[in-house]
């Protein structure tokens, strides 16, 4: 009997036993999918400097590195997207890839040389600690407390910390895009410009 149901007395209790190996190897398969809940930190995996780059030590790139030259010292620059996507397993996230094209100069053409692809993972991962640190407001309860108390606002909004709203508050006026204000200046017709003149000059229009 693989399947038993149990009904307590609130929900619903699955107990799945294997009759061998094989049917032991497929159903751990199949509980991890079921069980698959997300990350176990999700504030940490949403932060902006949770990029893949940060995962991924200069030696597991370099094995894809080896792999995709076949023996040759540098790799063209349109090919570094598809060295991230070999290594990681997924394809990079696009704020990723700018940091990539900034750093590497990924606009132009030319090769890339591993001890210049070393050197800007480094730079990036440097970079990108800094900006995890944002995540951090406060070391101290003491001075948690005295904002609360004194209604301070934080020194970073959500948009420095995190890729997506965490929360439903945090989602209200979070934008992508870049913000910008469109003018609709004031337009009076010729008769309202003539009026206006004559009041300066202390004259009834009418």
């Amino acid at each position: 009997e693989r399947l038993r149901l149990k009904r307590p007395e609130r929900g619903l209790v699955v107990c799945l036993a294997p009759s061998s190996p094989t049917d032991a190897l497929q159903l751990g398969g199949t509980m991890q999918n079921i069980t698959a809940l997300g990350p176990k930190n999700p504030w940490a995996a949403n932060l902006l400097s949770a990029l893949g780059i940060m995962h991924f030590s200069n030696a597991e790139i370099k094995e894809t590195f080896d792999t995709l030259v076949d023996g040759a010292d540098s790799i063209d620059k349109a090919r570094v997207f598809e060295l991230l996507k070999t290594a990681y397993g997924f394809e990079p996230m696009p704020e990723e890839m700018g940091l990539f094209v900034t750093t590497l100069g990924l606009e132009e053409d030319g090769q890339l040389a591993w001890s210049e692809l070393e050197a800007g993972f480094d730079h990036i991962r440097e970079m990108l600690q800094g900006v995890g640190k944002n995540a951090t407001e406060y070391t101290s309860t003491q001075d948690f407390k005295d904002d609360l108390v004194k209604h301070r606002r934080m020194m970073k909004d959500p948009m420095d910390k995190y890729k997506a709203p965490m929360t439903e508050s945090q989602s209200i006026g979070w934008h992508e895009e870049e913000v910008f204000n469109e003018r609709f200046p004031k337009s009076s017709c010729a008769e309202t410009k003539y009026a206006d003149e004559m009041v300066k000059c202390r004259l009834d229009p009418f």
